[in-house]
């Protein structure tokens, strides 16, 4: 029996990203723009990738300008963020399904940072259904950079998934290119709703790639 891997970003594909309801939540539209204009270059990408600790992160996220009286603390936005994590529609029924084929094996690849601790202790169900996590804060490296794959592949290599048996699902277009040139199953996941009602429609859009493969 071949075995395939099943590899998800995290959020926006598994979860609800916590970011934008708790960012709106302090911030209109308006004010998140300005929010991003405050924030110093590079410093998320550096604490995603593993570069800094989250204490140099809260200390260096806004540049050296004073500090807007309605800009939230980052400190601040975290607790907001992770006092609910959500799963997009149908996606926990999904994976839970896929738990429980022995041909499916279940990871995630995501650009993150040490935060994940805190997603996992909200989503505790992820530590059950997932055999593999690849979080780029780990790894010092952030999709679509083509050595983040290539250590996937690397920690893979003594196993028995082949190219072809690696399917990954991800959100964002860039990021499929460099695994579609692996050899890997690379899919879209396009739909951006939170709505209940579109559970079905988020659910096939990991379904009919499989199913056209036979694997359901």
């Amino acid at each position: 029996m071949s075995r395939h891997l099943l590899l998800f970003d995290l959020m926006d594909t598994v979860l609800v990203d916590p970011f934008f309801p708790a960012i709106r939540s302090f911030l209109d539209e308006d004010g998140i723009r300005e929010w991003a204009s405050l924030r110093r270059p590079g410093i998320f990408e550096a604490f995603e990738k593993g570069e800094i600790s989250e204490r140099e992160y809260l200390r260096k996220f806004y540049g050296d300008e004073p500090l807007p009286d309605h800009m939230p603390p980052v400190a601040r936005l975290k607790k907001r963020m992770f006092g609910q994590v959500d799963f997009r529609p149908g996606m926990d029924e999904l994976l839970q399904e896929f738990s429980h084929r022995d041909d499916l094996i279940l990871g995630i690849a995501s650009n993150y940072s040490a935060w994940y601790h805190d997603v996992l202790g909200k989503r505790p169900e992820l530590n059950r259904w997932f055999d593999y996590f690849f979080f780029s804060c780990e790894m010092g490296v952030r999709k679509p950079d083509a050595r983040y794959f290539e250590i996937i592949e690397e920690s893979l290599a003594t196993r028995t998934f082949q190219p072809e048996n690696v399917w990954f699902f991800d959100d964002r277009p860039a990021n499929l290119k460099p695994a579609r040139q692996k050899g890997w199953q690379a899919h879209l996941i396009g739909i951006r709703s939170s709505d209940p009602a579109d559970a079905p429609s988020i659910k096939d859009e990991v379904l009919q790639p499989l199913r056209r493969a036979g694997l359901i």
